[in-house]
């Protein structure tokens, strides 16, 4: 690159760094809960576990989730009310659909690294998606945020209810799809009148503003 009249300059050079689990993933895969799928010369971690069979009136539902709602979910047992949609997706196809966003063939702004399924009664789920559904690339969803059938305090109420108190009314639910990806990272190569610094940024993590080499 073109040096100033001080001889300052930068160059950058882009990375990706090892991936690495959560806590709550890394301890899931050493209890067997779930196990890594990925092959050898991938840069992401890919964990799963296979799908639960559903009982007798229950129905398995999906939903992709970034790290700030299933922390949500992990602490407080209930889905947040922060998302204006808020899909669910019915059986295997829900599976597959809502892995579409962890493998990037879907978008959407929340960065998902996670699929749940949650096992719940056949009629909760039956009566939310009468209230509203839509078709999503050949499958229904319903959504339970406001934008939507506005029922998410249904289904938490179902989340809070003791499995082994309240009959069939209860839902349950767990990790079955994890994709860690690789961090991306900058290295800046700083020159300030000659000399060489070498700064090591996490683009993921903040931007540093532009200044001159030697203000930074």
């Amino acid at each position: 690159p073109a040096q100033n009249s001080t001889q300052d300059y930068m160059r950058k050079v882009r990375k990706h760094s090892k991936p690495k689990l959560l806590p709550h993933e890394k301890a899931l895969l050493e209890q067997g809960k779930l196990r890594n799928v990925s092959h050898s010369q991938s840069s992401s971690i890919w964990l799963e576990a296979k799908s639960k069979s559903a009982g007798k009136g229950r129905t398995l539902v999906y939903r992709p989730m970034g790290d700030a709602e299933l922390s949500y979910l992990r602490e407080n047992n209930q889905l947040p009310d922060t998302q204006p949609y808020q899909a669910i997706i019915r059986g295997e196809p829900g599976r597959i659909y809502s892995e579409k966003y962890l493998k990037g063939h879907k978008k959407v702004n929340t960065n998902p690294t996670t699929v749940v399924e949650f096992d719940a009664p056949t009629a909760l789920i039956d009566d939310l998606f009468k209230r509203f559904h839509k078709p999503e690339d050949g499958v229904l969803s319903c959504g339970l945020g406001p934008k939507a059938g506005g029922d998410l305090e249904l289904f938490n109420e179902a989340l809070s209810c003791d499995k082994n108190k309240s009959s069939q009314q209860y839902v349950t639910w767990k990790i079955v799809t994890v994709k860690r990806r690789a961090k991306k990272e900058e290295i800046s190569i700083i020159y300030c009148d000659g000399v060489l610094v070498r700064a090591k940024l996490t683009l993921l993590v903040y931007v540093c503003r532009c200044v001159p080499a030697c203000e930074r």
